[in-house]
């Protein structure tokens, strides 16, 4: 396992300690929330946890990479896990924090730095060896929709409650954004054509990116930025874990 700074090993004993005083507090939910979805029982859902930074960090006066992007996977973790991290983890509240407020002040440059480089994220699509999508060790039932630029917070609330409550998506697990105008979806899938499960998660990416853009966001065809984020096909796909006390599971 490769060292952590400071700051991740501040994160990572706030995790376990979280793991250790949680594990019997049941995630907030209603009766309509506890069905299961897609003949999977959610409480088996497993995806990599990685550490920060995901992309390079540099030296400002040289350029010279200091850090190089973490590629493999701290551990394997549960749905679960993940709700009581985005809820309860007091250190990824801190880190939330400084990256929104970026968003807010409108500094691009600085909002990207801090997301990239101090927030830890998951393969939603399961547990990777490595992130890259030839590395999908176990599949886990789930690919992730990212919708980003709404017009407001307010808006990725109403968003985050629509998605969650629409019968042909059914999400795990929906939650904001770092930035605080953006919705992310953990949404469960069956089979397709594909014997591949790669290719399998990649087919139902494109069908949820489709069906959301076309049902939630169609007026973002004006504009570039709101809405679905296209990028998001790849099976080893990244999602920024961000904190968010009001994020809905369906266990």
């Amino acid at each position: 396992m490769c060292p952590h700074s400071g700051q991740e090993h501040g994160f990572l004993s706030n995790y376990i300690e979280l793991c250790d005083n949680t594990k019997a507090i049941p995630p907030r939910h209603t009766r309509k929330e506890r069905k299961t979805t897609k003949n999977k029982n959610m409480n088996q859902i497993k995806m990599s946890l990685f550490m920060p930074p995901i992309s390079p960090v540099k030296d400002n006066a040289s350029g010279r990479t200091v850090r190089p992007p973490t590629l493999k996977p701290l551990l394997s973790i549960g749905l679960q896990e993940v709700y009581q991290l985005i809820t309860r983890n007091e250190r990824l509240k801190t880190l939330t924090r400084a990256v929104r407020q970026a968003a807010e002040e409108g500094d691009e440059k600085k909002y990207r730095m801090l997301k990239q480089h101090t927030l830890p994220y998951v393969t939603p699509c399961g547990v990777f060896s490595y992130r890259r999508s030839d590395k999908l060790i176990a599949p886990s039932g789930l690919v992730v929709v990212d919708i980003d630029h709404l017009d407001s917070q307010e808006e990725a609330e109403r968003l985050k409650r629509q998605l969650f409550d629409d019968p042909l998506l059914t999400p795990a697990l929906v939650f904001t954004s770092p930035g605080g105008r953006g919705v992310k979806a953990f949404v469960p899938y069956g089979g397709t054509c594909a014997t591949d499960p790669a290719q399998n998660a990649a087919e139902n990416t494109y069908w949820a990116m489709n069906y959301i853009q076309a049902v939630y966001t169609p007026q973002a065809e004006s504009r570039d930025d709101k809405g679905v984020d296209p990028s998001g096909k790849d099976p080893a796909r990244a999602c920024f874990l961000s904190n968010d006390s009001r994020a809905l599971i369906r266990l």
